[in-house]
């Protein structure tokens, strides 16, 4: 599980050349791509965009998702068991806080946590959109 943060640093791209050179259809790599960091958008400081396009350039077996979807989450990680030959990339597209009014998109909350009326409101929230 890597945060999108991470696909900024090199050793990422490293070990993704060494996973398809040895192709290690073992391997699941989860990217959170919520396009936030701590302190601004991803793509500002370092542009990972077209991501997919460069998973694929890496010849990783791809797959992108709306990763606040349990469903397709469990759906692509079933898919990608089936995988051969190929290392496989999950791109989540996510939205930090997903579920939280005051957190939604707020890049804030990478590094923080509610307290007291802020974490009851979370969790308040939260299980009202319980399926």
């Amino acid at each position: 599980i890597v945060g999108d943060g991470e696909m900024q640093e090199g050793q990422i791209w490293e070990a993704m050349l060494q996973a398809a050179h040895y192709k290690l259809d073992n391997l699941i790599m989860v990217i959170d791509y919520n396009k936030l960091s701590s302190y601004d958008e991803v793509n500002k400081s370092m542009n990972l965009e077209p991501l997919k396009q460069k998973v694929e350039a890496f010849n990783f077996y791809t797959i992108e998702i709306d990763g606040n979807d349990m469903k397709q989450v469990v759906d692509a990680l079933n898919e990608a068991y089936q995988v051969k030959d190929k290392p496989i990339a999950i791109i989540c597209n996510t939205i930090k806080g997903k579920g939280v009014s005051f957190m939604e998109n707020e890049k804030i909350w990478h590094h923080l946590s509610p307290q007291g009326e802020q974490y009851d409101l979370a969790v308040k929230e939260l299980e009202a959109n319980r399926p």
